[in-house]
């Protein structure tokens, strides 16, 4: 990947050393010890390796954590890198593999270690990226396919983050909303500190009851496509409804 040039320049008179303004993509690494290395020769190069294994201490507590939450369904087993598609950047699309971000990671150890409120880290901090792609891995490992395994990640992403991956997963998350918190849905309830393993803890019996909605849509998908459609007109309906009732109200306050 090119970012184009940087000009380097010297870091004071008195000290020696030189320095170089880095892309704003490269915030990520603020913080983070990164070795130096020239590669000599007719086209010199200087390489920047950053030590990205808190990153991946990163990813190997949150599967952790994603395993004692399955814990009542079946056991996921040990996380594998290798399961996955890593970068530094997240990527804009994915085949194969879930794909994980370096980036995101480190910008969920940051917000580890600034101590974010309890139960939220801020918007951008990764969170939702993370969560959902090791999720869609241990979907996997629970049986789920497909679609089905994307969906589920999705929808575990959303309700320990509070926010989406996207993916078009409307209808399942609405779903596993109630599923998770029960029929009033009066709040989003994500898990609460990151990291508290009593946390994850208590969304055991949350957790068990998608995980069977999804495997049940999994074994009969004929149901599973009638209940989304019947979402869907359900919605369209409501939103149509809303419609109507501020067309109705604009035109009483004209006359």
């Amino acid at each position: 990947m090119d970012w184009g040039t940087r000009r380097v320049r010297s870091a004071g008179r008195t000290s020696g050393s030189v320095e170089i303004t880095l892309p704003a993509e490269m915030q990520a690494l603020e913080g983070i010890e990164c070795r130096l290395v020239l590669r000599d020769g007719a086209r010199p190069e200087i390489v920047l390796q950053p030590d990205v294994s808190l990153a991946e201490t990163v990813f190997a507590e949150l599967w952790e954590r994603l395993r004692l939450a399955f814990q009542n369904v079946a056991d996921i087993g040990d996380f594998s890198l290798a399961d996955f598609d890593v970068g530094f950047l997240p990527p804009r699309y994915w085949c194969d593999k879930p794909p994980l971000s370096y980036q995101d990671a480190l910008a969920i150890h940051r917000s580890r270690q600034r101590k974010a409120g309890p139960g939220r880290f801020r918007e951008g901090s990764g969170v939702t990226h993370v969560v959902t792609f090791l999720a869609v891995d241990a979907g996997y490992r629970l049986g789920l396919e497909g679609r089905f395994a994307l969906a589920f990640g999705v929808v575990v992403g959303y309700l320990v983050s509070g926010m989406s991956a996207g993916h078009g997963a409307d209808f399942e998350r609405d779903v596993a909303l109630t599923l998770f918190e029960g029929e009033e849905k009066t709040a989003l309830a994500p898990i609460g500190s990151l990291f508290k393993k009593e946390r994850w803890e208590e969304a055991q019996e949350g957790f068990k009851r998608v995980y069977d909605r999804f495997r049940e849509w999994q074994e009969n998908p004929a149901a599973y496509e009638a209940a989304r459609e019947k979402w869907w007109e359900a919605l369209t309906v409501e939103s149509g409804a809303s419609v109507s009732s501020v067309e109705d109200y604009v035109r009483r306050t004209r006359t």
